[in-house]
């Protein structure tokens, strides 16, 4: 399936600005056994993402250049191989900024049903 996703391009000098970041298209992968294939809804943009673009010691490694940025994330659940997850459910926990992303069922939360 193909995918897109957004990337750290370079270390922001100040505030960053859309050349520290990159859109690429990608393919989603295979999914395995205990894994599910989630259908991106909304992504936390939050301040202590400016810290982790920059090099240096912290309570939280820096993203790495050239791969995808992370962060919390709300997401419907489109496939499953993880027992706790049906196809629909509405689960959170930490998405690569990307439409879909295969993620380990243990690494989510799932949300009470209403949630939108």
């Amino acid at each position: 399936m193909h995918n897109k996703e957004i990337q750290l391009a370079s270390r922001p000098a100040g505030m960053p600005t859309l050349e520290n970041f990159r859109f690429v298209e990608t393919e989603t992968g295979t999914l395995e056994d205990g894994e599910v294939l989630l259908r991106t809804l909304y992504i936390s943009v939050d301040p202590y993402l400016r810290g982790r673009m920059r090099e240096g010691r912290s309570y939280i490694p820096p993203f790495e250049v050239d791969q995808v940025i992370e962060s919390g994330g709300i997401g419907e659940v489109v496939e499953s191989r993880a027992a706790n997850f049906q196809p629909g459910d509405i689960v959170s926990g930490q998405f690569g900024w990307r439409f879909y992303n295969i993620l380990k069922g243990d690494n989510l939360l799932k949300i009470a049903p209403g949630f939108r």
